[in-house]
């Protein structure tokens, strides 16, 4: 049986007008049109639903004993592709963010405020993920973006450039120096590593690959003492004074809650691209690049900041 909705629209419209005429004018069709819904419709239940006469279309026994399932059935319908609309939109008005914590903890609160003064009616839940997480999160479909300096493209995932950071040596701030923590200011050769105790992130990490393929390729090799797996715990480690680090620009927020200096790292210039991931195929909505072109902005304003 193969019964379509807008047949049994036709057949709840006769039923209640009494008439094919002003049926088929409600609904929309050519009078044959509907005479070509209903007998099919006859056809498919095994019995004829209406007496008609040329004064008047009345159910018949079999038309009466359908008429309160069709309309149940409608009713359903409606009621079900009504919530089905109602809860596409509302997950078309939130975004679920996901980013590593140092970036969830020192960027994403002053962006999210900042965003939500133009877009209150837009719900972002943040997620803090290591970039691992965060990819199996988008291949999964429970995150909708994720942020992170990706180095290599993986298989399902899309990568969008939000910006291009720096590289800086982030030190202890002498004493009685007022030195400008927000944003690079300063610059300082990759050769003066030399002379420091450079505080590392592991050596498979790919932050720290960039890292030690650039000393290598200047013959700089500054005295290390084993490595830290997260970035804000090197900072803090750099403020007491048992170090330096270099690390991306992008830290440059995150380095403002401490008495740190910052020095972006020249000769050579070394850049580090930061990008929105989202599902290779999946189709972005409207809310998704309103998030991105905001998130674009922010990120960029901040890399203009440290390589001032």
């Amino acid at each position: 049986m193969n019964i379509s909705t807008r047949q049994l629209l036709a057949f709840l419209a006769v039923a209640r007008l009494g008439s094919f005429t002003r049926a088929a004018e409600e609904i929309f069709v050519t009078q044959a049109g509907l005479s070509l819904m209903l007998k099919d419709l006859e056809t498919q239940v095994g019995a004829r639903l209406f007496d008609r006469t040329t004064r008047s279309v009345r159910l018949t026994p079999a038309g009466e004993s359908l008429l309160p399932t069709v309309r149940s059935m409608l009713t359903d319908w409606e009621r079900a592709t009504s919530n089905i609309g109602r809860l596409s939109a509302e997950a078309e008005q939130q975004v679920t963010l996901a980013a590593t914590p140092l970036i969830a903890s020192s960027v994403l609160p002053q962006w999210l405020q900042d965003f939500r003064k133009f877009q209150p009616s837009i719900r972002v839940r943040v997620a803090d993920l290591d970039r691992r997480q965060i990819l199996l999160g988008i291949e999964a479909g429970e995150i909708d973006l994720g942020l992170g300096a990706f180095f290599k493209p993986a298989a399902g995932i899309e990568r969008q450039l939000l910006a291009t950071f720096p590289m800086v040596r982030v030190s202890a701030q002498p004493a009685g120096l007022n030195a400008r923590k927000s944003g690079a200011g300063s610059r300082v050769h990759w050769s003066t590593l030399a002379d420091d105790h450079l505080l590392t992130l592991p050596n498979d990490n790919p932050i720290q690959k960039l890292v030690d393929a650039q000393l290598r390729s200047l013959d700089v090799a500054p005295t290390r003492n084993g490595a830290l797996q997260n970035i804000q715990a090197i900072i803090a480690m750099v403020e007491a004074g048992h170090g330096v680090a270099a690390l991306p620009a992008f830290v440059v927020p995150a380095c403002a809650r401490y008495e740190v200096s910052i020095q972006t790292l020249v000769d050579p210039l070394v850049p580090i691209d930061f990008f929105v991931v989202s599902k290779k195929g999946r189709q972005k909505t409207e809310l998704a690049a309103r998030l991105i072109d905001a998130l674009g902005k922010h990120f960029r304003m901040i890399a203009k900041s440290a390589g001032s």
